[in-house]
């Protein structure tokens, strides 16, 4: 009997992720911050790197560029202002260097879109620079779609 109810559950549960659009919703920003700073160190490790740690402030000029991408409907590493990369962490309070930035759009989850950038030479290297220190992860969901706009950001 607690089966059924089990399974009853789990599917209301589920259920509750989508809007009444079909919609699912990422979930918690600081739980998928901390798996994909995790990912990011566990691979960085394989390949006797230091880890990253996450960036509040890397964080924030991540979150800028994905909602700008999203009004741009374009992903790019310039912003509406034609700021770079560089200048939009430090506008958000980093001094450090910034080692690159990724992107992506589309539907995929969070760990899609870590496994796609290991997959591509370019990214990758921005992943696994020897001298990153600091990430930023940040991303913007449509409001009436799961469309995601991805921003990630490493730093020195």
């Amino acid at each position: 009997m607690l089966r059924p109810l089990s399974a009853v559950l789990a599917l209301l549960l589920l259920a509750a992720c989508a809007d009444s659009a079909g919609v699912t919703r990422l979930g918690n920003p600081d739980e998928i911050r901390l798996r994909h700073v995790d990912a990011v160190n566990a691979v960085r490790a394989g390949d006797g790197l230091v880890p990253v740690q996450l960036s509040g402030e890397l964080n924030a000029a991540a979150e800028t560029q994905a909602r700008d991408m999203y009004v741009q409907q374009r992903a790019w590493h310039f912003g509406s202002d034609l700021t770079s990369p560089r200048e939009r962490a430090f506008r958000a309070g980093y001094h450090g260097e910034i080692v690159g930035e990724n992107l992506s759009e589309g539907t995929d989850s969070d760990m899609s879109v870590l496994e796609s950038w290991l997959k591509f030479p370019d990214t990758r290297a921005v992943i696994m620079d020897p001298s990153a220190r600091g990430l930023g992860l940040g991303w913007y969901q449509e409001p009436s779609s799961n469309k995601t706009w991805w921003v990630q950001v490493i730093g020195q």
